[in-house]
């Protein structure tokens, strides 16, 4: 019931609203004509004064309507949006996709993936278990999972492809350590 109520409350003030505007349309239309700055008859100057203020009032009552639904618009991103580079453009990730995709498709470049993977493990060893892998393999090789060990043994030599399978195991082990 009282919904109801505030529901009509509120259409009864729309409408005053929309009829107030139509009015002081055809109020402004009256003065414009008679300080002469509409130049036509008398009832010309008034049908344009009203075709104007019905246009403003459906524009004001459709306004009145939509409203709660609208969502603010902004013409600018906010700075913390605009200080982070979109992942398509990121020179970074755009070269390690291509040189994933030669890796793994091509016959004719060199592995450019390896070296990358070798820092991730070298890195995951160093932060985790305070083990270098160039000057501690031994304990690195304790520490490593058999599969990791395998495909770092065996640094990519010519231009072969190589194995989507053997880069997701490794990387997966890299995960585990």
């Amino acid at each position: 019931m009282r919904v109801t109520v505030l529901r009509a409350h509120t259409r009864w003030t729309r409408i005053r609203r929309a009829v107030l505007a139509f009015l002081a349309t055809a109020v402004v239309g009256g003065i414009l004509w008679y300080i002469n700055v509409l130049r036509y008859d008398l009832t010309t100057a008034i049908v344009i004064a009203l075709a104007i203020g019905a246009v403003i009032t459906l524009l004001t009552w459709v306004m009145s309507e939509e409203s709660p639904r609208l969502k603010a618009a902004y013409w600018f991103n906010p700075l913390r949006q605009e200080s982070v580079r979109p992942a398509p453009l990121d020179y970074r990730m755009l070269r390690l996709r291509r040189d994933l995709r030669d890796a793994t498709e091509r016959n004719d470049r060199t592995d450019e993936i390896f070296p990358i993977v070798r820092a991730l493990a070298a890195e995951r060893l160093q932060s985790i278990h305070a083990i270098d892998l160039d000057t501690d393999p031994e304990a690195a090789r304790q520490v490593m999972h058999p599969d990791l060990i395998k495909y770092l043994s065996k640094p990519p030599s010519g231009t072969a492809k190589r194995s989507k399978r053997d880069i997701n195991r490794a990387l997966d082990r890299i995960e585990e350590l």
